[in-house]
């Protein structure tokens, strides 16, 4: 067996070691930096509405029978307005994007995305439109029972 041995002069061994060590060096580094952990991100609870009245100031009750919970996703185009109605059952609404003009008799209500909102069921009749500049998207939850529509148009 023969091994070739490999002489490098003193000039060639530090230009290598030149460009080694800052390899080296942002290698220990990233090790070295705090890592990120989750321990130390927290879950973040924000209240956005709570009320045992809706928007018109009217207590709202729960039905009595086979609960059912819902989650809508209504979109509304621009300009358009909902029939007039009411709830039989008490509903959150939550304006995700939009801008709303609520109507109730008398009395006009304007919501925009971020902003949140409680119809009883025991509300007078009104309509929504939207008088935004794109659809407005909104999402509903509805607290009410098997059988029992969300919405009753007069």
């Amino acid at each position: 067996m023969i091994f070739k041995l490999s002489i490098i002069n003193e000039n060639e061994y530090l230009i290598k070691l030149k460009k080694i060590i800052p390899i080296c060096l942002l290698l220990f580094g990233t090790l070295c930096l705090p890592q990120l952990s989750t321990a130390e991100e927290k879950i973040e609870v924000i209240p956005i509405i709570q009320s045992s009245k809706g928007l018109s100031g009217k207590n709202f009750n729960y039905l009595k029978g086979k609960p059912e919970l819902r989650l809508l996703k209504v979109k509304i185009p621009v300009g358009l307005k909902t029939p007039i109605h009411t709830h039989p059952s008490p509903i959150l609404i939550y304006v995700t994007r939009g801008r709303l003009k609520h109507v109730r008799g008398e009395e006009t209500y304007f919501f925009k995305a971020g902003d949140a909102f409680i119809e009883s069921n025991n509300g007078d009749p009104h309509y929504v439109k939207n008088v935004g500049k794109k659809p407005a998207i909104l999402h509903v939850g509805v607290v009410s029972v098997v059988g029992v529509p969300t919405v009753i148009n007069k």
